[in-house]
């Protein structure tokens, strides 16, 4: 009996050591706030093409991929602004984590391990020329 109860303690503690040594960038969402704001109160806002709102708007992006911002008016220049991705200080961890017990390289795997360059954008339009 006592044996079994060693054996079960031992699994529970290498299996609670492995969690706590993964990285940590798995725990975090795989999406992030992301906002976005405009001159004009009724200019289209589209990020990835997709239409979000007008003038200022807040919404969520995967935190593992560009964005690309567009922002228009009839009688305005567009403007397009592109975000790219860079690593999180989480993925930074990992790295770290990773060169001293290797089980936290794989939070790298995760979309946690990289977030947007910049999390929030301001445009400016410009009156097209007549």
């Amino acid at each position: 009996m006592v044996k079994i109860m060693k054996s079960i303690c031992s699994t529970l503690l290498v299996i609670t050591l492995l969690v706590l040594q993964s990285g940590c960038s798995m725990f975090v969402g795989s999406r992030q706030d992301f906002s976005v704001s405009s001159n004009l109160p009724d200019a289209q806002i589209l990020i990835n093409g997709e239409f979000i709102g007008n003038g200022n708007v807040k919404t969520t992006v995967p935190r593992n991929r560009s964005v690309s911002v567009m922002v228009k008016k009839d009688g305005y220049y567009p403007v397009t602004r592109d975000i790219g991705t860079k690593m999180s200080t989480l993925g930074v961890l990992d790295i770290i984590g990773g060169c001293i017990f290797l089980l936290p390289f794989i939070g790298l795997a995760f979309p946690g391990s990289q977030e947007l360059d910049i999390s929030s954008v301001s445009l400016i339009l410009q009156p097209a020329a007549k």
